[in-house]
């Protein structure tokens, strides 16, 4: 069974609960043991995080704005993400979980992927395994054990010798979703997911996981380091053979922000993913920020930099992605991702049908506000679970989305949900606070 949320949880405030999920953390994944402490050695790799995950799930953990956030942020009353919602709603989160999960994976084909459209992977099928890592399902372990296990293998298969992620060829192709236009995005989320199993695998696995990591980072960086077609576009990616393989390279929020995750999530691996690398990226995406609070009424973060792309607007995703790596990268007291809190809190969260890029939206939004928390966290996280929750079809899945999303099918969409429910677990080491 995976990990659940324990109920005795929601009086941590009193000090109640805490110990019970603890010791069920640690005697279910009893055989991967976390070592203790020896003088001159580090512990092994990503079994400190997983410890602090089972922490974390415990105990929560402090708002990173507290008590300095904007007056109309409204107060924190417990640092407990499950403080959120009552014990009945909690339930209802639960259930709508493993019933997406359950859906999922009834899906898995015979490669070990979980189908959508090929020019959207690895990235669906690796956005599935952080969806069943999120709820406490591991690698060999468990109901789903296996079928990670067979996922994980599929993503590997997708590298190029080059050192990329991609099911199809990337040659230069015009067009939209082709696959030089998504190849980053298969790239990355790929890398991510990697970087989440990393420590979570033994033997022949990872051992394969350490080298195809090892050739990813260096392409990512590859990318990265390109000179750009504007100034304002240096540290940042976007797409492969930019305009049909004739034009300079550009960059865009939307692929730099899932370019972020993937180095913050190696780097919790142990890889050595220099801190300028990160720095660069993040100094990109705060050239992303709208600084006309007039301009903010459908987000706080553009999708390009208004030096480079005069049209380019600011939305929810943008916005939320935004926040998100700046939080992980280090940047989480910054007075963007002040405003950005501010900005949710100032209003109610859309519905599907009132925003596109629902999924999406809602997946970076949730992991967003968790890195805030507070009571921004207490106030946007029940709309959001709501939102989503409305959207579940009867059998478990979600359906898919509109605009682009409609292109990648329900493996996508239930994938995204599932991660946007989950947050108050602190499962995924990427995410936790």
């Amino acid at each position: 069974m995976p990990l659940r949320l324990d109920r005795r949880r929601l009086d941590a405030r009193a000090g109640r609960g805490r110990a019970t999920l603890s010791q069920s953390f640690m005697q279910r994944f009893g055989k991967r043991s976390v070592s203790q402490p020896v003088e001159g050695r580090r512990l092994p790799r990503m079994q400190v995080v997983l410890r602090a995950a089972a922490l974390a799930a415990c105990l929560g953990s402090a708002s990173l704005l507290g008590a300095e956030a904007p007056p109309a942020v409204p107060t924190a009353t417990s640092s407990d993400l499950s403080s959120a919602l009552p014990p009945e709603e909690w339930t209802r989160v639960e259930r709508a979980i493993d019933r997406g999960l359950e859906w999922l994976a009834s899906q898995q084909a015979d490669d070990g992927s979980f189908p959508s459209n090929p020019v959207g992977q690895p990235a669906v099928t690796s956005l599935a395994v952080m969806a069943f890592l999120s709820r406490g399902h591991l690698p060999g372990h468990g109901i789903y054990g296996r079928q990670i296990d067979r996922a994980i293998e599929y993503v590997l298969a997708q590298q190029d010798r080059r050192g990329y992620f991609s099911a199809l060829r990337v040659a230069p192709t015009p067009g939209h979703l082709t696959p030089p236009q998504t190849v980053h995005y298969n790239h990355s989320i790929a890398g991510l997911m990697l970087g989440e199993v990393y420590g979570m695998t033994s033997g022949a696995q990872s051992r394969r996981i350490e080298t195809a990591l090892s050739k990813a980072l260096a392409y990512s960086r590859s990318i990265q380091a390109i000179g750009k077609a504007h100034p304002d576009e240096a540290g940042g990616w976007r797409y492969a053979y930019q305009n049909g393989g004739l034009g300079q390279a550009n960059s865009d929020l939307s692929v730099s922000g899932w370019a972020l995750m993937f180095y913050r999530s190696a780097r919790n691996a142990e890889f050595a993913v220099p801190k300028q690398f990160v720095d660069e990226g993040l100094d990109f995406v705060e050239r992303c920020y709208v600084d006309d609070p007039a301009d903010r009424q459908d987000g706080v973060f553009r999708y390009r930099p208004l030096s480079v792309q005069k049209e380019a607007k600011a939305t929810l995703a943008n916005t939320g992605s935004a926040m998100l790596v700046l939080a992980l990268g280090g940047r989480h007291d910054s007075e963007m991702v002040r405003q950005g809190a501010q900005w949710y809190a100032s209003r109610n969260y859309p519905d599907a049908s009132k925003t596109g890029h629902f999924y999406l939206a809602s997946y970076y939004s949730s992991q967003a506000m968790a890195q805030v928390g507070g009571g921004v966290w207490n106030r946007v996280y029940p709309q959001i679970a709501a939102a989503v929750m409305n959207e579940q079809t009867p059998g478990g899945a979600w359906p898919s989305g509109s605009g682009n999303e409609v292109s990648f099918g329900s493996t996508y969409s239930t994938s995204l949900a599932v991660l946007a429910l989950t947050p108050p677990y602190q499962l995924l080491p990427i995410y936790q606070r």
